[in-house]
C-alpha cells in the first residue's frame, strides 16, 4: 500500500541573497595591496582532479585571478567567515563546515575587454565544488573607479547600488544563477569564495 509522506520542513529563504558592509575602504585598500603582481593569471584556475574552480566560466584575458593572500589569524577570512555564518543561521540555515583547504577564496580582477556575451553561472558542480553551499563576493574597488562589473542574481530584485558599495559582501546560495556584467571602464577587484558543508541538509 502506498503511503503519503508527511510534508517536509521547507525553507522560504532558498532564494535569499544578503549584502552588508564588512570592510572599510582603508581595509579594502590594504587587502588589495597584498596581491602579488606576478601571480595574476587569466587562465581559469583549477582545483583537485583538474576541475575548474569556476565551473561555468569562460576564460578571458581581461579577467584575472590569484589566491587570496591571508594575514594574521587568516585575515580577512576570519571576518568573512564570522559574518556569513551568522546570517546563515538566520536565513538559509544550511549546515556549514566552513572554508576547506582545497577550495580557498580568490582575488579576481576585471578589466575592460571584449565580451562574447554575459553568461549565467552556477558555482556548484562536481568534485570539490559539490559541497559548496554559499557563495560570497567582497567588493574591494571604489564603485566610482570603474563602470560596469555589476553582480546580477537571476530572478532576484536588482540591488546594484548596495552590491557595488566598496567593502560590502554579497552572499547567496551556490546553486543560484548569477553573472557579472563586463567592465567598460577602469578595473574592478573583488574576493570570491565559498562556504562549504556536507551533503545538502
Amino acid at each position: 500500500m502506498n503511503k503519503i509522506s508527511l510534508l517536509p520542513l521547507r525553507n522560504a529563504n532558498v532564494s535569499l541573497s544578503m549584502h552588508w558592509p564588512v570592510f572599510s575602504p582603508q581595509e579594502c585598500a590594504q587587502i588589495s595591496a597584498q596581491a602579488d603582481g606576478s601571480r595574476w593569471q587569466s587562465k581559469l584556475p583549477v582545483g583537485p582532479g583538474n576541475v575548474s574552480v569556476f565551473p561555468d566560466a569562460t576564460e578571458a584575458k581581461h579577467i584575472e585571478f590569484q589566491k587570496l593572500p591571508l594575514g594574521k589569524n587568516a585575515y580577512p577570512l576570519d571576518q568573512i567567515n564570522f559574518g556569513t555564518s551568522q546570517v546563515n543561521s538566520d536565513g538559509w540555515r544550511f549546515e556549514l563546515t566552513g572554508i576547506p583547504a582545497d577550495d580557498m577564496p580568490w582575488l579576481a580582477r576585471h578589466k575592460k575587454g571584449e565580451s562574447k556575451g554575459i553568461e549565467w553561472q552556477v558555482d556548484l558542480a562536481e568534485s570539490f565544488t559539490s559541497s559548496r553551499k554559499l557563495c560570497f563576493i567582497v567588493q574591494l574597488s571604489d564603485s566610482n573607479s570603474y563602470e560596469g562589473g555589476d553582480v546580477i542574481l537571476h530572478n532576484t530584485p536588482a540591488q546594484i547600488e548596495g552590491y557595488r558599495a566598496q567593502g560590502s559582501i554579497i552572499v547567496f546560495p551556490s546553486y543560484w544563477l548569477h553573472k557579472v556584467t563586463p567592465v567598460t571602464k577602469g578595473t574592478r577587484q573583488s574576493i570570491v569564495g565559498w562556504m562549504h558543508g556536507h551533503s545538502f541538509r
